[in-house]
Order: structure tokens, then sequence, then C-alpha cells
């Protein structure tokens, strides 16, 4: 009786087993599941968070900032283009500083990106938006004038290093004001958008200063080496500095900023003649030291900054 007791045991306890084991391995499953679902949604948060949600917002606004900002330094007068300009900024940073920042300038955002105020996956959208910007600038003021405002690329290449010196310390000038007002808590917005606009301001005046002195050294030099006379038959008699009327301290701006063409130099006319190519200011030279400036100017206002804190 015994042993008849015993073989009706054996298989109820090791259905007991079975059953445990299947509960244990039911649990591991589950919090792996689990784990991985968890591991996912922590991608995709982390993968949101890149972007901000208000992307498209951000890029309209910087599309509609460089377009005024554009059409603002085409028509503004040479005397008083600088505070045309710098007012413009001002209302620009007013009305869109609180959705994207109102960057409205590739070096601008550049020099926030080289300071760590800017994520490196949003860079691509803003430059995008203010090309998008300049561009439209530039096929409205051709539809106006029936194409007579037409863009001409052949000076992309070309490099002077006046030129070049013109835009780097502008611009350098300019993302110094910029980085200081930015970094002022305290201040409004309103008074940082004063601190902005007043910031390029300055910038163009500087630039500006130094652009009349390269033009006067190149044209002194022009005279005692009777240069223009020798280069009567070239496409352009005159050293690249003469056609240069200042600096623009933006890509997007040089893109339908256009140079002076022969006649203007030669009889000062605000407008060209009929047929003179229009070179664009957009080149290597504006590119590269626009973008070192802005990261130099910023760059050193932390380095500054960082210095007075630690003496503090």
């Amino acid at each position: 009786m015994a042993t008849k007791k015993t073989s009706k045991k054996a298989p109820v306890k090791a259905t007991a087993k079975k059953t445990a084991a299947a509960k244990t391995e039911t649990k591991t499953t589950v919090k792996r599941v689990v784990t991985e679902s968890a591991a996912a949604k922590s991608k995709r948060a982390k993968l949101g968070s890149t972007l901000p949600s208000n992307l498209i917002n951000i890029v309209i606004a910087e599309i509609i900032g460089t377009f005024i900002l554009t059409l603002t330094a085409l028509f503004a007068s040479d005397v008083l283009s600088s505070m045309y300009v710098g007012f413009a900024l001002m209302l620009i940073v007013t009305a869109i500083g609180g959705i994207s920042g109102a960057h409205v300038n590739p070096a601008v955002t550049f020099g926030l990106w080289s300071m760590r105020k800017l994520k490196t996956a949003l860079v691509p959208f803003y430059w995008g938006a203010q090309f998008l910007g300049a561009m439209a600038a530039v096929v409205l003021i051709g539809s106006i004038t029936n194409n007579g405002f037409a863009l001409s690329f052949n000076q992309f290449t070309a490099f002077s290093w006046s030129v070049f010196a013109v835009e780097l310390i502008g611009v350098a000038v300019f993302m110094f004001g910029v980085a200081a007002a930015l970094n002022r808590k305290e201040i409004s917005t309103t008074g940082k958008a004063f601190g902005i606009g007043l910031a390029l301001m300055i910038g163009l005046v500087v630039s500006g200063s130094i652009t009349s002195f390269v033009r006067a050294s190149v044209i002194a030099k022009i005279q005692d080496n009777q240069v223009a006379a020798q280069s009567e038959n070239s496409e352009r008699p005159y050293p690249r500095e003469i056609y240069i009327s200042g600096a623009t301290l933006n890509p997007a701006v040089a893109l339908a900023v256009t140079e002076k063409t022969d006649t203007q130099v030669r009889s000062n006319s605000p407008f060209p003649a009929k047929n003179e190519k229009n070179y664009s200011r957009f080149s290597l030279e504006v590119i590269v030291a626009t973008l070192i400036g802005a990261a130099l100017g910023g760059n050193l206002f932390l380095l500054i900054n960082y210095r007075n804190k630690e003496e503090e």
C-alpha cells in the first residue's frame, strides 16, 4: 500500500515543479518585455527632445525675419544704412525673439552654436531658413523690377584679405554685443532687442570705417601706379576692394547685396548702367570671415565673463 501511495504522489510533485518553473519563466519574460518597452520609450523620448516641438514656427520666424532684414539692407541709403538696419533688427528681435531667438544671420547661429547655446541638430534648420528668407527678398525685388535685379556669382571664389578682415572684425564686434545682451538676465526683452540692434549698428559703423580706409588706400595706389590706365581692356579695371561699399556681416544678406559696378565707381551713381553685371557679395571670404568672427566675438565674451566671475 505504501508503494502505491508513493507512486501516486510523484507525478503531483513533478507537476508542481513544472508549474513553478513556468511561473518563473513567465515573470522573467514579463520583466524583459517591460524593460525593453521602457528602453524603447526612453530612446523615443531622447530622439524627440533633440528637436523642439515648435520647429516649424522657428523656421517660419527665421524666414520672415531674414526677409525683412535683407530688404532693409538693400533699400537703406548708404549714409544711414547702419542705423536703418540696426532699427530693423530691433523690431525683428522684439517680434520673433521669443520664438526662434531672432538669429536671422548664419554667423550668429554659428556663434551661438560655438558658445554651446544652440543644439547641433538645429543649425541646418536655421541656416536653411535664413538663406530662404534672403532668396525670397531677391525674388521679390527681381519681380518688381522685371528681372532687372539679376545676380551674378562669378566672384564667389574671389578672395581679398582686406574684405576678409573687414567682415571678421565687424562680426566679432557685433557678436560680442549679442552675447553680452543675451547674458544679462536682468534686462527685459525690449532691452535685449535694443542692445542687439545697437551692437549691429556699431559693427556696421566699425567695419564701414575700415572699408573707407581700405578703399582710400587702394585708390591712392591706383593713382600712383596708373593701374586703371593699364587695365582698360579688362572686365573689371579696378581692384575688388573698390567695388565693395561696406561690410554685410551676414552671409544670408550678402547673397542679395551686390558690389558696385564700373559705372557706379566712376560716376558715383547710385544705379548701374544697362546690361552691367550685378556681382553678389556672397563669397567664400564673407562666409569664412563671418563665421570665424561670430565664434571669436561670442567666445571672447564668454572668456571675459568667466574670468570676471572667478575674480568675484
